[in-house]
């Protein structure tokens, strides 16, 4: 069975695809899920936990214990009743010298959590850090975006201290002084979350992946799944990451259709399609 990653379900309606309408009127809906990659690869999967993300960016052994936790800068927007996240970090395209600042002003403070920044990659830092310290134990960036940070902070209290005590330190660099002036997004929370170890990667079941995402690239990397181009046929269980709706609608018009396969929407809509849906005339 595939896996088709795809943008939300209102973004694809917007794109006026008969043939994609046709096929999604004749396949199976089906329960909707949290957004973002980690309840998409769960449910999928059958996963009992997220991925260790933080401990296969950092390209570690897949016999490895040892714990990495990513951080990620991201822009929050105070509102009146809440903290709305506007912006990530890790998603800009563009090399961005105020992230690298932004991480040296932290490095002290981390240090003193006995937290030490092993790799910056933009807008994202691999962190060692101890498992004594706690599991954030939160959703990833990409599920953030757009919502209030309040409803997503950590149970556990210590990263709700931590949490604040870098937004303190982000607030008072003035390169974040210089983006306000800017109008540009300013770093403002540093957002723990992926802790784990490239030990705790299980095997899944693909054999093929379309992607050009840093995360999935890091995964297929770890477990040895070969790489194919995004409007490649495969006759072995593929993932294709199709959220950009560029390179879904070049798929599509390349003739590249599903046929065994989840189909998982952005926003945590799917449908499940199987071969002899076609026949499904008065669903068309």
């Amino acid at each position: 069975m595939d896996l088709w990653l795809l943008p939300s379900a209102a973004h694809l309606r917007g794109l006026a695809l008969p043939d994609f309408a046709t096929l999604c009127a004749r396949a199976d809906p089906l329960e909707a899920i949290a957004p973002g990659l980690d309840a998409a690869l769960a449910q999928a999967f059958v996963l009992q936990r997220n991925l260790p993300w933080a401990a296969l960016l950092a390209g570690t052994d897949r016999q490895s214990s040892t714990p990495w936790l990513a951080a990620d800068l991201i822009h929050v927007r105070a509102e009146v009743a809440g903290a709305r996240v506007m912006a990530l970090a890790a998603d800009q395209t563009a090399f961005d010298p105020d992230c690298l600042t932004l991480f040296e002003a932290l490095r002290p403070w981390l240090a003193d959590e006995a937290i030490e920044i092993g790799a910056m990659h933009g807008g994202r830092a691999l962190l060692r850090c101890p498992e004594n310290l706690g599991d954030p134990a939160v959703a990833a960036p990409d599920a953030l975006l757009g919502c209030d940070l309040r409803d997503a902070l950590p149970a556990d209290l210590r990263w709700q201290r931590r949490l604040n005590e870098m937004q303190i330190v982000l607030a008072q660099q003035s390169c974040n002084e210089a983006r306000f002036a800017r109008q540009q997004p300013t770093w403002n929370t540093l957002w723990f979350w992926a802790q784990g170890s490239a030990d705790q990667c299980p095997d899944l079941p693909i054999k093929a992946m379309a992607t050009t995402d840093p995360l999935l690239l890091a995964l297929s990397k770890q477990l040895g799944i070969r790489n194919i181009a995004f409007s490649a046929s495969s006759d072995q269980p593929a993932l294709r990451d199709l959220r950009d709706p560029r390179r879904f609608i070049q798929a599509w018009q390349s003739g590249l259709r599903p046929k065994n396969a989840i189909l998982r929407c952005a926003d945590g809509s799917a449908w499940r399609v199987k071969p002899l849906q076609r026949w499904r005339f008065w669903r068309g």
